[in-house]
């Protein structure tokens, strides 16, 4: 499985330096991300003067066709973002009166619990793109996702069957080098800070500091809320909205990033 992933990147490397054509759609949400003059520290807190540049995103959306609006607004999620040449910095602030975080090891299935998750795409071309998952204990999922064929989507933005099952390729037994996660229990709810770094986002480009650029992310998070027979109900939370359940096989859905 190694050797594996390192022939695909080594391709993918190879085929990206060139710029891409991108096929932009009109309903993807779009942010001007400020560079931070100074970077903020990664300890969970959010009270760095850093983040009062960030640029800010108020509240999440259901999935594609979901009905859950009013459950979302019930536990508010506000987004913040910067970056610098070493780190693009996401920060996440949560509320959440009843906070599900048991799992202790890296790369459990921590959506079966709260968690926040950042997909990257670093070209926007469905090629190459990075999952990270974050949960309140400050546990990390991290994968890394490669598709060996031009992608193929359907109307929802999501791979296709055909093309998901022979062209896309998932490690989630590669861990992201250099990636730096806080996390802190607040009376509200719950933060969470991700620094994604500058050398794994530009690879592509064949730089290993950040530039101003375009890049291609989603900003997700999962909340099981109390339901009906002591069961619960995942609530997924969705910056760009992607079909139920699709999030890591619908590059096409991610939002544009421009890093200012």
């Amino acid at each position: 499985m190694r050797k594996a992933l390192s022939l695909l990147s080594v391709v993918l490397v190879l085929s990206g330096f060139a710029a891409v054509e991108e096929k932009k759609d009109a309903d993807l949400p779009s942010l001007d991300v400020p560079k931070a003059e100074a970077a903020p520290e990664i300890d969970g807190k959010l009270d760095d003067p850093a983040w009062a540049t960030a640029v800010v995103i108020n509240g999440l959306l259901p999935s594609r066709g979901g009905k859950y609006q009013e459950k979302i607004d019930k536990v508010p999620t506000t987004i913040r973002l910067l970056w610098d040449e070493n780190y693009l910095y996401v920060a996440y602030e949560c509320t959440d009166a009843d906070i599900v975080a048991t799992m202790a090891e890296r790369d459990s299935k921590l959506y079966m619990e709260d968690v926040c998750e950042v997909f990257i795409d670093p070209m926007g071309d469905g090629r190459q793109y990075f999952e990270v998952q974050v949960s309140p204990n400050n546990v990390i999922f991290d994968i890394n996702h490669f598709c060996t064929g031009e992608p193929q989507y359907t109307e929802t933005k999501r791979f296709t069957p055909e093309f998901g099952k022979k062209e896309h390729w998932a490690f989630p037994e590669w861990n992201m080098e250099g990636l730096k996660t806080a996390t802190v229990r607040t009376e509200k709810g719950w933060n969470c800070e991700i620094a994604f770094p500058a050398k794994l986002l530009m690879k592509r480009r064949g730089l290993d500091k950040i530039v101003p650029c375009e890049l291609r992310a989603n900003f997700m998070r999962y909340d099981w809320q109390p339901g009906k027979n002591d069961k619960r109900d995942m609530i997924h939370m969705n910056w760009a909205p992607v079909q139920h359940g699709c999030p890591h096989i619908s590059p096409a859905a991610m939002g544009i990033l421009n890093l200012k």
